[in-house]
């Protein structure tokens, strides 16, 4: 627990961490109003921890993705209650998978819109994983207390659906699951991947956000623009 947790407190101050039953939400202020909220789940005796996004504008929160599960996803929700003190407008998770949309119970609870693509949709479906309220067809991009938010979809890579989040005016761009973090020696879990297309999925990012700074992956810490090359180095071994 403490290893997992010690490099992402020493990255980015201040942090914030809210204690669960098992293991905590942790949440991370990483630019002016951009929040990286972090949650965990233990596979077999491994912990592994799942990041999201909180922006705060002057209308309201968005969140990206939610919590891995409907309890940190309540306590994501509070935290936003209490620190930001402002509702959650609209929730955008990035693709199926539970440590992306787990939450979703509690996040439409509370009244809160839940907004995938078109495919994540029929995935979430098939795979039982809840329906979101809203969903559009690849891209979509909107603009919420003068926040921009730019939702989009490279190809298919670790899952058929993942999309990625860009903000504009911080150059923060959130990878998800298709990006690996700097540390990673493998591709982690690719059940559902899409190994022919992830390569391009990656290259596509590196051309239509050249200016990103900050690359924030799912599950591990967040960097720059390296961390894209070395997905793109781990696909390449993974072929070998």
């Amino acid at each position: 627990m403490r290893k997992l947790l010690l490099p992402l407190l020493l990255l980015f101050l201040p942090a914030y961490t809210l204690l669960a039953q098992e293991q905590p939400l942790q949440v991370t202020k990483i630019a002016p109003k951009v929040y990286v909220h972090t949650s965990y789940k233990q596979l077999g005796k491994v912990t592994f921890p799942s990041h999201g996004l909180v922006v705060s504008t002057k209308e309201g929160a968005v969140l990206v993705d939610t919590g891995w599960g409907n309890e940190p996803t309540e306590q994501l929700l509070a935290w936003v209650k209490t620190n930001l003190k402002q509702p959650v407008k609209v929730c955008v998770p990035t693709h199926w998978h539970d440590d992306k949309m787990g939450g979703i119970d509690a996040v439409q609870a509370q009244g809160i819109p839940v907004v995938t693509s078109e495919l994540t949709a029929i995935l979430a479906a098939a795979n039982k994983a809840g329906t979101p309220d809203v969903t559009f067809a690849t891209d979509t991009a909107f603009t919420l207390g003068g926040q921009r938010f730019e939702v989009y979809y490279p190809g298919g890579g670790h899952t058929a659906d993942n999309v990625v989040v860009y903000l504009p005016q911080q150059k923060i761009l959130f990878g998800g699951c298709l990006v690996k973090d700097g540390q990673s020696n493998n591709l982690g879990n690719t059940a559902d991947a899409d190994l022919r297309h992830w390569p391009n999925a990656i290259r596509n990012l590196q051309q239509r956000y050249p200016k990103a700074k900050v690359v924030v992956p799912s599950h591990g810490p967040w960097g720059n623009q390296s961390l894209l090359s070395h997905t793109l180095e781990l696909l390449q071994e993974q072929k070998k």
